[in-house]
């Protein structure tokens, strides 16, 4: 398959996530497969064509600059766009195959907004609910409490480190009141 070829023939190592991250038509892995996109495209310095699409080409009379920053564009869009087909199922490399990244990435939003809302509710509702045990171990709990933080993250929805503290604080027993004081 020519995305396939395209994709391998990126200067970053796609491998592991070509075989693990295939986003599903169903979109259930959804959340999982951006933030992977997201760390790929980060690490080859390419992840700013998921947020803009494409400007106009220049002018015939354009600087050589701009003509070679738009060609940049151009081809890093051109990437972007094939290894984001090459990591979904046949299904969705149909639906998609003439889209740009931007495109893409927004349409898919659009798509599966809804269980990325339902998952956010979720670990809303566990997170205000995770209250510590009496006697249990406070290290499991704050990694408890970091994995609720990290799912967040997972969705697009970090939470800030002041307000983690204080929900950590908060999900403590009573006997750590003069600790939580201080």
């Amino acid at each position: 398959m020519v995305v396939d070829q395209m994709a391998c023939n990126t200067p970053f190592n796609l491998g592991p996530m070509l075989e693990k991250e295939k986003l599903t038509a169903n979109g259930s892995n959804y959340a999982d497969w951006v933030r992977t996109l997201r760390i790929v495209l980060m690490s080859a310095k390419k992840e700013y064509t998921l947020y803009a699409p494409l400007p106009a080409a220049p002018a015939a009379d354009a600087s050589e600059d701009d003509k070679i920053v738009y060609a940049t564009k151009v081809d890093d869009a051109t990437t972007v766009q094939c290894l984001m087909l090459t990591c979904m199922d046949p299904e969705l490399q149909k639906r998609f195959e003439n889209a740009s990244a931007f495109d893409m990435i927004e349409t898919l939003k659009a798509m599966y907004q809804k269980q990325a809302r339902a998952k956010r509710y979720e670990i809303t509702k566990a997170l205000w609910e995770c209250k510590m045990v009496e006697g249990s171990s406070v290290g499991e709990h704050v990694i408890k409490m970091l994995g609720y933080r990290m799912r967040f993250e997972a969705l697009g929805f970090p939470i800030p480190v002041a307000l983690g503290t204080n929900l950590l604080l908060a999900s403590l027993p009573l006997s750590y009141g003069g600790f939580i004081i201080n």
